[in-house]
């Protein structure tokens, strides 16, 4: 049976987790980014961190954990960082129009081709928790935050009359990640939709919608 797995990463508490743990499982992060999650060994994160067998096994129960760690530490990643952006822009609103104007910058940013990466990644990690109860446990809390976190977002946009109030902002926060993580289908695909025309109709959509 696997590990629990640490959900201290989801909320930014690395300071109370071991410094050997928080280590090897950055290092691993790295790895991943780098490898894939199965394209290197535990002899290549022990040289790399520069730690020994003894105290990997010390904190984790196998080279599939550290891996499960590093993955559940990847996504809490990307979460904080899609927070942040989002906040950062959509607080700023001052009209209608310009929440709008400043939502086209985060969809073109969000949905560029250089993120395609990152879209792979966050899918593969969430395929991961199909058959892991903990690493579902643990992604669910992380992805619960910030889908709450837009919806909080939403909710500031509806007090300020920007976005239509019958609209559930919990549903308009799945959604608008649900269109931007679904991208990953035109990137593996060999004929793919120009991306302009996608931010044309994204935008168009979501004025109509919202």
């Amino acid at each position: 049976m696997p590990s629990e797995i640490d959900i201290r990463w989801l909320n930014r508490g690395v300071r109370e987790i071991h410094p050997t743990k928080v280590r090897l499982t950055e290092v691993a992060a790295g790895l991943i980014e780098e490898h894939g999650s199965q394209g290197f060994t535990v002899e290549q994160l022990l040289e790399s961190s520069n730690i020994s067998k003894g105290s990997l096994y010390h904190h984790f129960q196998d080279f599939h954990d550290v891996i499960r760690q590093a993955q559940v530490m990847r996504f809490a990643r990307y979460v904080e960082e899609d927070i942040e952006a989002l906040s950062r822009l959509l607080l700023a609103a001052s009209s209608r129009e310009d929440m709008f104007a400043r939502l086209d910058v985060v969809s073109r940013a969000t949905h560029d081709s250089a993120r395609s990466p990152r879209r792979s990644n966050r899918i593969e990690i969430l395929a991961g928790a199909r058959h892991s109860e903990d690493m579902k446990n643990a992604l669910g809390s992380t992805q619960a935050r910030l889908t709450g976190a837009i919806s909080d977002l939403v909710r500031e946009m509806q007090s300020k009359k920007f976005v239509n109030e019958d609209l559930d902002p919990d549903a308009i926060a799945v959604f608008i990640q649900a269109y931007s993580l679904g991208l990953v289908v035109n990137d593996v695909s060999s004929e793919q939709v120009d991306i302009e025309k996608w931010h044309a109709m994204i935008s168009r959509m979501t004025r109509g919608l919202l």
